[in-house]
């Protein structure tokens, strides 16, 4: 068994890779929130609207949560700076 000590966090894959995530689980939930099982306030609206109301909404969750974990990556990387520690991961070879 293998012991790695992740001491840093690249901000960089964090805001390449993160808000490409995000993005695909906000339209997800969208599509749940909006469409196959709206809230009483959107299924009150046309689809026109709900179209709008869905595209808003994901860009706004993208953004919201793609700031939210490079925060939360700096933040890490900050603490972990200041300790001089960081998580230890244990791996183990495949068989």
């Amino acid at each position: 068994m293998s012991l790695y000590d992740v001491k840093r966090v690249q901000l960089s894959s964090v805001i390449r890779v993160f808000p490409i995530v995000f993005c695909i689980l906000g339209a997800v939930i969208g599509l749940f929130t909006f469409f196959f099982f709206p809230t009483d306030l959107a299924a009150g609206l046309g689809f026109g609207p709900r179209l709008l109301s869905w595209l808003i909404f994901v860009v706004l969750y993208t953004v919201i949560m793609a700031v939210g974990a490079i925060v939360v990556a700096w933040l890490y990387n900050f603490v972990a700076a200041k300790m001089n520690s960081g998580i230890v991961i244990s791996l183990e070879p495949k068989e």
